[in-house]
């Protein structure tokens, strides 16, 4: 094939047709097929993963699709070339074939293959006959046109569903834009029923300067005061004037926006602290106005300098604990870290401290972390493992007992826990040796009880039983070393022929088991094993089965031995 299956399968789906609904034009072109070929039965078939799918479809009623195992035009799209058969029940590929055999009662076939532009085979044309039979050259001839009409329709089709998307991207684009804008016209209203946060604006051309109510209320002015410039910055300390004029400048010409938290005199003399962030606005490429909010967060920025004080006075405890320690708030943002924990995962205290504890842990484990938060919040306390990424990129696990305070301001995290890294490898490297056997590395019988609790959800699955032939032999004239020496080798071999999700178990002896995930790859596996073994210095006897719903473990290997013994007894007698 041109391109790999996972890349065939891959540019299949992009065309966004499986599954469609049906559409003149190709049920006009296998119609058109039909009558240039003569025979009843005509079909445009795309092959998927494990099925082929009619895009199109005449003499064949109330049929959409057919398992890819018996499809004839699975051969077409391996082979890229056109395949014709005059009669199926004398072609040994296809003489037991269920739709040979029974209804549709295939005889004669034709496909032509339905390639893209880049040389991808999807499917075919198929003509077919309930009777032997061969087409002429120029109606052959006739089926690879409209192949080929078939092929570029189906890339216009899709060339056509993805410029109706991006159109309608587009539309939705505009109407999001004109909300947009309908919002900032109503900017300022909607700041001041938002608690705690008031807007402004400052039109870069006129000078002008906006507030919204609230933020006149924030400055204890009366509501719709309208300072300069100036007099807004008035309210800071001259320090402060300076870094919101540079922030102001670096939003104009580099668009750079700001978000700063500074202490700031109220007009009636509070002292408060402001949490001020502001942008660029521009037209045409042009900046034309700087727009931003305002909130009073002195209550948070309080409780913030409030734990840096109790953390100052804590720091000699904190510092020499054995134990992991730190805090973090309700979002998970860590608040601090003691030495020792930091030292776990390989950074500087200043490395954590305002990082979110999900920025030190594996994405597929934020979602956990998530019903951590969730869970403390509710229980007030929670403990467990924790699964960490240190700066080397190793993983820690910590035990954690954390408690949820709640005392003196903003509720936080108080957590402390133990490294229990070592303890999980050691755990870890005595289930390993529990389940593998030393010396072909193999899995060992253990591994069935896995097997038993595998989910029906997963599918079928098979195994193969694998004994080696002689090994007594090898053992009494070549002694155990050499013995044990075809033992791992034999492993390997199997584990060779296997696929990525398989397992190899040995069973004791010589006596091996190989246990395929997907029953569908059994037939692989043996072809595999069967060329392997022409060129190897031993010889293995084979039984296989295929799990049923309802087996145990114990009955679907019973039923490879048994066939493994029926083997066996056929190639002896055939010796004798």
């Amino acid at each position: 094939m041109p391109v790999s299956e996972v890349e065939r399968l891959e540019r299949l789906h992009n065309l966004a047709v499986l599954d469609s609904d049906a559409e003149d034009f190709f049920d006009v072109l296998v119609k058109a097929a039909a009558e240039v070929a003569g025979m009843p039965i005509s079909l445009i078939s795309l092959i998927d993963r494990d099925r082929q799918w009619f895009k199109a479809n005449t003499g064949l009623p109330g049929v959409t699709e057919t398992p890819r195992e018996y499809a004839f035009c699975d051969h077409v799209v391996r082979s890229g070339i056109m395949l014709e058969v005059e009669d199926a029940t004398r072609d040994p590929r296809f003489a037991d074939n269920p739709l040979v055999t029974n209804a549709p009662n295939i005889r004669a076939y034709t496909g032509v293959p339905l390639t893209l532009a880049d040389g991808t085979h999807l499917g075919s044309l198929c003509v077919i006959d309930r009777q032997p039979r061969i087409l002429r050259p120029d109606q052959l001839r006739a089926l690879h046109h409209l192949a080929a009409a078939a092929s570029m329709a189906l890339e216009q089709r899709a060339d056509l569903i993805r410029q109706r998307e991006v159109a309608l991207a587009e539309t939705r684009r505009a109407r999001r834009l004109e909300r947009e804008l309908d919002e900032k016209q109503q900017f300022l209203q909607r700041t001041g029923r938002v608690a705690g946060v008031g807007g402004w604006e400052f039109d870069l051309k006129t000078g002008a300067l906006q507030w919204s109510e609230q933020t006149c209320r924030i400055h204890d002015m009366p509501v719709g005061s309208q300072p300069s410039l100036e007099q807004a910055l008035a309210f800071y300390l001259p320090e402060t004037q300076a870094e919101l004029a540079d922030a102001m400048e670096r939003a104009r010409n580099h668009d750079i926006p700001w978000d700063l938290t500074v202490p700031m005199i109220t007009a009636t003399g509070r002292h408060i602290w402001m949490r001020a962030v502001g942008a660029v606005e521009r037209e045409d490429g042009v900046p034309v106005r700087l727009a931003g909010a305002v909130q009073d967060v002195t209550e948070r920025k309080t409780a913030l300098l409030s734990l840096e004080l109790s953390e100052r006075r804590y720091r000699k405890l904190f510092q020499y604990s054995l134990g992991l320690i730190c805090t973090h708030d309700l979002d998970g943002e860590v608040l601090s870290v003691n030495p020792a924990a930091a030292a776990s995962l390989g950074y500087e205290i200043g490395e954590m401290v305002g990082q979110n504890l999900k920025h030190f842990m594996q994405p597929t484990r934020h979602v956990a972390m998530d019903s951590y938060l969730q869970r403390i919040k509710a229980e007030l306390s929670g403990m467990g493992i924790l699964e960490l990424v240190a700066k080397d990129g190793s993983l820690r696990y910590w035990r954690y007992q954390n408690i949820l305070d709640e005392e003196g301001g903003e509720p936080y995290i108080l957590g402390h826990a133990q490294d229990v890294t070592e303890q999980r490898r050691y755990e870890h490297t005595l289930i390993e040796w529990s389940t593998r056997d030393p010396l072909t590395h193999a899995m060992n019988r253990r591994y069935l009880s896995r097997l038993e609790q595998r989910s029906v959800e997963n599918g079928p699955w098979a195994c193969i039983v694998a004994d080696l032939d002689h090994f007594k032999a090898i053992n009494d004239t070549q002694g155990h070393a050499k013995g044990d020496e075809v033992l791992v080798a034999v492993a390997q071999q199997l584990r060779d022929c296997a696929g990525a999700e398989d397992v190899v178990v040995r069973m004791g002896g010589d006596e091996f088991l190989v246990v395929i995930d997907r029953a569908t790859s059994l037939d692989d596996v043996l072809e595999c094993l069967g060329d392997a073994l022409e060129t190897s210095e031993w010889s293995l006897s084979l039984g296989s089965a295929v799990w049923l719903p309802g087996d145990t473990v114990d009955q679907v290997i019973a039923r490879a031995d048994d066939q493994l013994y029926e083997h066996r007894a056929v190639a002896r007698h055939a010796v004798r």
